[in-house]
């Protein structure tokens, strides 16, 4: 039997019409869609802990979390690889240069010299590192082209097989329905 790592019980917001009820367990790709103003990022926020129900419950382990928000904002005259360097440093882990070479990351660049799509990808290469139990993801294929994201669903469905969680919420759930074990359509 899989470990629990989150229950949500009729969780919510105020400004959001939808009660969240679910239960998150180890080895679970959790799948999060619908349109905008759902409420897809709020229930990412509430099993985040960065914002706390109005009404409801939440109750979870002690987890090491991989993140990434829908809007990533690195800091801009940093070089890509010290930054990488860094964080791996503060998650305890290592730079994955396999990974780094894989998705073409410029890592002679400072972050500013980025495009958006090449930022997404430092923001997904930190949320790997450290041997996280769950990663959460609000929009990750923002700003990625077809082959970045074909490379990236391959490298998260690896990452979800060695035995991490996943949620993901996203405009584009195609990309992952063949993985999902759980879907929400908000």
């Amino acid at each position: 039997m899989s470990t629990h790592l989150i229950k949500l019980e009729e969780a919510g917001k105020k400004y959001v019409s939808h009660r969240f009820s679910l239960d998150l367990y180890q080895n679970d790709f959790f799948l999060i869609s619908g349109g905008n103003g759902s409420g897809k990022t709020t229930l990412l926020m509430l099993v985040l802990g960065f914002i706390y129900p109005d009404s409801g419950s939440i109750t979870k382990r002690k987890l090491k979390i991989g993140y990434v928000p829908e809007k990533v904002a690195l800091p801009p005259f940093v070089n890509v690889l010290d930054y990488l360097k860094t964080y791996a440093r503060i998650k305890k882990g290592t730079v994955d240069m396999r990974l780094v070479h894989h998705f073409e990351v410029p890592v002679d660049k400072t972050m500013y010299e980025l495009s958006k799509g090449n930022q997404q990808k430092v923001a997904l290469l930190c949320a790997l590192m450290g041997s996280p139990n769950l990663i959460v993801l609000d929009e990750p294929l923002s700003g990625l082209d077809d082959v970045t994201k074909e490379k990236f669903v391959h490298v998260l469905t690896d990452v979800y097989h060695k035995g991490v969680s996943i949620m993901i919420s996203t405009h584009e759930p195609e990309w992952f329905l063949a993985v999902a074990t759980k879907h929400i359509h908000l």
